[in-house]
């Protein structure tokens, strides 16, 4: 029924913030094979055991219970361990709190492969906003500075899923049609934007990596310095256009130096 629909979205809606979790000091691990700069990671998914569905220092993000979750599983894929992600008509992610002061460690890497785009999605629609790949970092700040709509917003957030809504998010994503370098709000409020990185059919079923320096993303995109990061994620989702998508995604990390 098209009100349950509505009803839905938006509950999902309010849960999209829901996730900013208990904050933890980064955790050091191996230097991955290559990488010889400063760095600080998560936890990698190449250091997870085959099969594994919620990897180690990971943790669902789960939207709405009236959603089908998106299925994740540590995987061997082309000779390498990463994070397969399968949505079918679906929206959840894997998060992982953390505690790093962003000018520190400014680069964010991360992997991802897309096999193929999802019909019909359009980030700038919310009534078809999915993506295939989505790599998420949110921030902590002065909430007080919150106008009415997110203040109200932060409380319906925080009634519905009994966590905190982060002060601040950017979303890397895959869109199908929308230039890289193209900025979105979402519908509901400023403080999550939308950040297209790769966009279109070119580069479909390729390994692909990426380098942001979230700390002049988020100067660019919020017109302050950033707060703290307090966590990392990624989500595929499929639920608003009623398909199925799979991706992959391998380690993430953020560095002092590009």
């Amino acid at each position: 029924m098209v009100w349950m629909r509505r009803l839905v979205r938006s509950a999902c809606f309010c849960l999209l913030f829901a996730f900013a979790g208990c904050a933890q000091l980064i955790t050091p691990y191996p230097a991955p094979l290559g990488f010889t700069v400063p760095f600080a990671s998560v936890q990698p998914f190449s250091l997870a055991s085959i099969g594994e569905t919620v990897p180690p220092a990971w943790e669902p993000w789960v939207l709405s219970r009236f959603l089908a979750s998106t299925r994740y599983r540590i995987v061997e894929h082309e000779g390498e361990r990463v994070l397969e992600a399968d949505a079918n008509v679906s929206a959840s992610g894997l998060l992982q709190p953390l505690s790093l002061v962003a000018s520190e460690y400014p680069y964010l890497h991360w992997r991802w492969k897309v096999p193929q785009l999802i019909p019909g999605a359009d980030n700038a629609s919310r009534t078809s906003d999915d993506s295939p790949v989505r790599v998420i970092v949110a921030f902590g700040g002065d909430k007080s500075k919150f106008d009415f709509e997110d203040s109200t917003l932060a409380k319906t957030v925080k009634l519905f899923s009994g966590r905190e809504m982060p002060y601040a998010t950017i979303q890397y994503i895959w869109e199908n049609k929308l230039p890289p370098e193209t900025v979105l709000d979402h519908a509901k409020t400023s403080r999550v934007k939308m950040l297209v990185v790769e966009s279109g059919p070119h580069r479909l079923g390729q390994w692909l990596s990426f380098q942001r320096n979230v700390q002049e993303d988020y100067q660019r995109l919020f017109g302050e310095p950033p707060g703290p990061i307090i966590f990392v994620g990624v989500m595929t989702d499929s639920n608003a256009t009623e398909t199925r998508t799979s991706a992959y995604y391998g380690d993430i990390r953020f560095s002092r130096q590009e």
